[in-house]
């Protein structure tokens, strides 16, 4: 029989990022893919950016655009096999990424959205959000990348999809 991990209470979360081996900073986040788990992922954003020192603007700009990628993993995408998506935090100088990854396979809107439409505009929203935005999709895996520069960035909202090993 399989046995299941229970992932962290928020209380049981380190209360810092961990410095991997290659020297950048981190810190991941296994959620169960329910819309309860958002506020932890909001919660977890804000302190990693906060203490990042991301100031209150990009702060919650940084937020807002996770929050928006957390929500459609867990209602676009697939959980693994326990019930969970990954959410992981990265810094390296200047530069505080989180990705979202999920065991869905992303396909693209194939239709031209109004403008007042409520769904079908996360990317490009996530997009005006951050400084850098990247996809990574695979069969059976999407990994949304979102960067913020402490100091602001050159590419300010730009967006780049990795379609490796997708099919057709």
């Amino acid at each position: 029989m399989k046995r299941s991990r229970r992932p962290p209470e928020p209380a049981e979360l380190p209360a810092c990022v961990e410095r991997d081996p290659a020297g950048a900073h981190f810190l991941e986040l296994r959620l169960p893919a329910t819309r309860g788990e958002l506020a932890t992922a909001r919660m977890r954003a804000h302190q990693t950016a906060t203490a990042f020192g991301l100031d209150a603007g990009r702060c919650y700009e940084f937020v807002f655009a996770i929050n928006e990628a957390v929500t459609n993993a867990i209602k676009h995408g697939a959980p693994d096999e326990d019930g969970l998506i990954t959410v992981r935090f990265t810094s390296e100088g200047d530069r505080l990424t989180c990705s979202v990854h999920d065991q869905g396979t992303f396909t693209a809107p194939v239709r031209v959205l109004h403008q007042r439409a409520e769904h079908g505009r996360g990317l490009a929203l996530m997009a005006k959000l951050v400084d850098d935005l990247q996809l990574a999709i695979k069969p059976g895996s999407t990994i949304v990348h979102l960067s913020k520069d402490r100091r602001g960035a050159i590419r300010r909202g730009s967006l780049v999809a990795d379609h490796a090993d997708a099919a057709a």
